[in-house]
């Protein structure tokens, strides 16, 4: 090869590897996916946890646990402002649990982004205000330019935030349409509204929308993709608290909820964004049957409307219950669970998403940083019994209590299982994985003074 061909291949080979480090740096980790043929999804290495603004009586802080069987490679940081904190790297062992708040980022309306290199993780975020309530959110493994929400309220004492978060190093632009039962609109000021490139706007639903007691968001990006959430405060009679969850990326046909509120006020909000009416029919699951009342068999749910079923009205006061909520006529539709619950002398609010599809594999965060009284519930909606191992990540290794190595679940059921005496005080990620049949898990915080609150966290499912 002569001299001058020889220089041409040497500099071709040098902006070739130059791209590659400028993709590297300028692209996040979550935004490339890889296609695996013969193995199902693959786990994201990346993950967006939009977390209300810090003040001195608030923590939030990110959980990133490796299920897997070999070291993960930690990045975590957080984008705001315009820019991002400086990385904070380190390596997870497999079956260990990692916490960092976002705080030690010193940015003060920001996203949370964890970057996991070696193998599948997940990451949860929760949300401790002194005197206002504790919040718990699943993490967003992806972008997108979609967000759904069933529930949000404009009425006096509450207050619902959209955490609206852009990573990338161009502008989004969205808007949010508003689906209540009686109508459904886009507000002017909430057409094009522009989201700064690398910056989280926290946007207050009742700056935009007039005095309403609910409806349901339909928040779509025209330009870019983003990452949404909805903070929750409640301060009036009856209920106080917060709630803290990151949205969903599209509706679906099914929608289940391991949980259920026995003891407060409960209520399934759904909304249908599509443009032909859904048929819904509910289901509850107990620790003793399966019911399926006749007057929850086929619900209507206009296009572009909200409905809301008091589940008191369907299942008897104190009974531990899941729900299985399926559109008959295939138009899918979301779901989310509104409840209240006594802790202390207070009322504790909550809203949560139940599952869109069922799983043999689970993570979920359970305990908090500070304690708690923390409980995991599993519902079986198959037509056989199966059972459930449950394994928990924390700082300290993996562990696996004898009494959690079989937990038998029946058809149609639902099985609760008190983790406080098992967590010592302790913040963890539980693995739950389940024998034979795709099952569908959540857990529940409860928090005594200062903070006197519950919170539901749906889990994320694992490859």
């Amino acid at each position: 090869m002569k001299q001058s061909e020889l220089i041409f291949v040497g500099v071709l080979l040098a902006v070739v590897a130059l791209g590659a480090v400028l993709v590297d740096v300028l692209i996040p980790q979550a935004s490339r996916r890889t296609a695996v043929n013969g193995t199902g999804p693959v786990w994201s290495s990346g993950w967006y946890c939009p977390s209300p603004p810090t003040s001195e009586e608030f923590q939030a802080s990110m959980s990133t646990a490796n299920p897997g069987r070999r070291a993960l490679g930690l990045r975590r940081f957080a984008v705001g402002g315009g820019g991002q904190s400086a990385y904070v790297q380190s390596d997870l062992e497999p079956g260990f649990q990692s916490v960092t708040s976002i705080r030690d980022f010193n940015i003060n309306d920001s996203v949370g982004v964890v970057d996991a290199f070696g193998g599948q993780s997940s990451t949860d975020l929760v949300v401790l205000a002194r005197g206002k309530g504790v919040g718990s959110s699943r993490c967003s493994a992806q972008p997108s330019d979609r967000w759904l929400f069933a529930t949000g309220s404009t009425a006096r004492g509450e207050n619902h935030y959209l955490l609206v978060a852009n990573p990338f190093r161009e502008e989004a632009v969205i808007s949010v349409r508003f689906i209540a039962p009686d109508k459904d609109v886009v507000p002017a000021r909430l057409k094009d509204l522009v989201i700064p490139a690398q910056s989280q706007v926290t946007v207050l639903l009742a700056d935009y929308f007039v005095e309403s007691p609910a409806f349901g968001l339909d928040v779509t990006a025209a330009q870019g993709r983003v990452v949404v959430s909805r903070y929750s405060q409640l301060d009036r009679a009856g209920a106080k608290g917060a709630s803290l969850d990151v949205g969903m990326s599209a509706p679906s046909a099914s929608w289940t909820f391991a949980e259920g509120e026995p003891q407060g006020e409960e209520s399934i909000v759904v909304i249908n964004p599509g443009a032909r009416e859904a048929l819904i029919g509910v289901v509850f699951m107990t620790e003793g049957e399966r019911t399926a009342p006749p007057a929850l068999a086929e619900v209507p749910v206009p296009a572009g409307r909200q409905i809301t079923i008091n589940t008191a009205e369907h299942i008897p006061a104190g009974t531990s219950h899941g729900i299985s909520l399926t559109s008959t006529n295939a138009e899918p539709v979301v779901a989310e669970r509104r409840s209240t619950a006594g802790i202390d002398k207070n009322n504790g609010y909550e809203t949560s998403f139940g599952a869109p599809a069922t799983a043999l594999r689970w993570a979920v965060a359970v305990g908090s940083p500070v304690g708690g009284n923390s409980k995991l519930s599993i519902v079986n909606p198959g037509n056989s019994r199966t059972s459930v191992k449950v394994t928990l990540l924390g700082g300290l290794g993996p562990e696996s209590p004898e009494e959690l190595e079989s937990v038998p679940v029946e058809a149609g059921r639902k099985v609760t299982i008190d983790l406080t005496p098992l967590l010592n005080g302790g913040f963890y990620t539980a693995v739950v994985e389940s024998s034979r049949l795709p099952i569908a898990v959540e857990s529940t915080l409860r928090l005594a003074s200062p903070f006197s609150d519950v919170s539901y966290n749906p889990g994320q499912e694992l490859s």
